[in-house]
């Protein structure tokens, strides 16, 4: 005899006919669906209430047994909403679903999938509005980036998709103001296109992965040697072009340039005289190829010319020393030469013993102690003391250029005077005062060699021409070696960055000092030197004339 099983499946509701019929409630035998709702004929119709036991359930229009028509739809495992249309249990026509992350798709779906045209919005507040082909934007369609998906915020992209990707031919524009406009391939530049950047740089042609066929990758200042050679207070020119790895110019539009000059560093050493003088300042030095840092130093193309003219006019008229004209025959005074003469006689005797008590104080003081001396201004007497100089404002530093064609060019550019207390200056002017001490120590004293010479050169004639070199390193940049730097100041930065800096020695010398024309055929003359002696002779003898 076989066992009976009684059924596990429980109908409480209307019938008509042995058949549902009318309003009940069905639990199936699996007791994992409960259907509460409309019947026909038995079977599920009109409007139900269909609910699984992990909480998943169905509201809406039922027809022969199937969920068909527009419900609504609450995923248990997913937190997923979705309110629309469907077809034999499946979402099917227009829809709304909204996830749990705050993503909310709004269009047409098919057998589940969205399909056609529709409005996504992303948890980040991301919009894209087109066509979606298998749950995958596809076709033609607009993102809106408005957060950290795949872009930055207010970025804008229209254009072509495959398989929930840019692909095909596509415009983008940039929250910052960069555009492209041109061929995509796998969400990325890729073909023919055109891109203005945020920065200024306009590069069209051709992209692979993401970037120009043709890109720079360095910069590089055309010169004919390996460093300039230039004198106090000439101008030059700088000229740069954008190469890639191979040394081919690269046609760069919009890059931005800039160029500086800088001086060695020397780095102040603890226990020195200018480490305890100044305060200690933090600086950045930048590498260079030359074997050493550098720090900045002001570069200008604003040197007022007719500012100089006025200046230097005042200085002859004060009667100090010119910078650039040959040495001149001293004027004519009036009476009472002889005594300046013998007072400036009385001077060289008096620096002389000077040098003396000073090779004898070197002999005991340190390095150290010497470097400090030769730092700080011994107080000098009126006639000895050198005329004081008013600060002058730095000029104005030379403004950035933008690449045309790969190339930008500088003119009439000019290493501008040293600011006051400039520290590498400082720095070396410590360095040497200590070197002077060792030598004086060795007995190799400058100012007792110069005393042994046969008396071409006083030790008036030598402070007078170390007084005219400071005139021309208080007028100009000192005389030295220097480097001009090129960087890339792009901002924001193209694409793979800044392109590394490029640089350039400049070696600064002293102008050469123009000898006065003299006559064709005829032998230079020296100047007529002053005779007091003479003087008052030709004086007696014009008073006898009666005159």
């Amino acid at each position: 005899m076989a066992a009976y099983t009684a059924s596990r499946a429980s109908y409480v509701g209307e019938t008509k006919k042995l058949l549902r019929e009318g309003f009940g409630v069905y639990t199936y035998e699996n007791q994992f669906f409960r259907y509460e709702g409309q019947w026909q004929r038995g079977k599920k119709h009109g409007h139900g209430k269909l609910l699984m036991k992990d909480g998943t359930f169905y509201e809406g229009l039922f027809a022969n047994g199937e969920i068909q028509g527009h419900g609504y739809k609450y995923f248990a495992t997913s937190g997923c909403k979705y309110t629309g249309q469907f077809e034999r249990g499946e979402l099917h026509g227009y829809g709304v679903m909204q996830y749990k992350d705050g993503t909310l798709f709004e269009g047409e779906w098919a057998h589940n999938r969205k399909q056609g045209y529709g409005v996504l919005k992303t948890g980040e507040n991301s919009t894209y509005e087109g066509e979606f082909v298998g749950s995958m934007r596809h076709g033609d369609g607009t993102m809106i980036y408005n957060g950290v998906y795949k872009a930055s915020n207010g970025d804008r992209y229209t254009g072509n998709w495959v398989m929930d990707k840019r692909q095909g031919q596509g415009h983008l524009i940039c929250q910052d103001g960069t555009e492209y406009e041109g061929q995509w391939l796998n969400d990325m530049f890729h073909g023919e296109g055109k891109m203005v950047h945020a920065s200024g740089i306009i590069y069209e042609g051709q992209w692979v992965n993401g970037y120009p066929v043709e890109m720079a990758t360095k910069m590089v200042i055309v010169m004919e040697t390996e460093s300039l050679e230039l004198t106090q207070g000439q101008t030059f020119s700088v000229k740069v072009e954008c190469h890639n790895d191979l040394g081919e110019v690269i046609a760069d539009q919009g890059r931005e340039l800039l160029v500086s000059a800088g001086f060695k560093y020397y780095p102040t050493k603890e226990g020195s005289a200018l480490f305890d003088m100044i305060e200690q300042v933090e600086e950045k030095p930048i590498e260079t190829p030359f074997g050493y840092s550098i720090v900045p130093y002001p570069l200008t193309d604003h040197m007022n010319t007719d500012e100089e003219k006025e200046a230097e006019g005042e200085k002859e008229e004060a009667g100090e020393i010119k910078v650039t004209p040959e040495q001149e025959v001293p004027a004519k005074t009036e009476d009472g030469d002889e005594e300046q003469e013998q007072v400036e006689e009385g001077e060289e005797k008096g620096e002389k013993e000077a040098v003396k008590e000073e090779g004898e104080k070197s002999r005991v003081m340190s390095p150290t102690q010497e470097a400090a001396q030769d730092l700080v201004t011994e107080p000098t007497t009126e006639e000895s003391a050198p005329p004081q100089r008013e600060t002058t404002p730095l000029p104005p530093p030379v403004a950035s250029q933008r690449t045309v064609d790969g190339a930008s060019e500088w003119s009439c550019l000019q290493l501008a005077p040293p600011p006051p207390m400039y520290r590498p200056f400082l720095a070396m002017e410590e360095e040497v005062a200590m070197k002077k001490t060792k030598s004086k120590k060795l007995g190799q004293s400058k100012d007792k060699s110069l005393e042994k010479q046969d008396g071409k050169h006083s030790r008036k004639e030598i402070k007078e021409k170390t007084s005219t070199e400071s005139n021309l390193d208080e007028k100009f940049a000192r005389q030295g070696e220097y480097v001009i730097m090129v960087q890339d100041v792009t901002n924001p930065a193209f694409l793979r960055g800044p392109l590394p800096p490029a640089f350039m020695l400049v070696k600064l010398q002293k102008p050469k000092l123009k000898k006065k024309d003299s006559k064709p055929n005829s032998p230079e003359k020296e100047p007529e030197r002053w005779d007091t002696q003479k003087h008052i002779a030709n004086m007696q003898r014009y008073s006898s004339l009666g005159h």
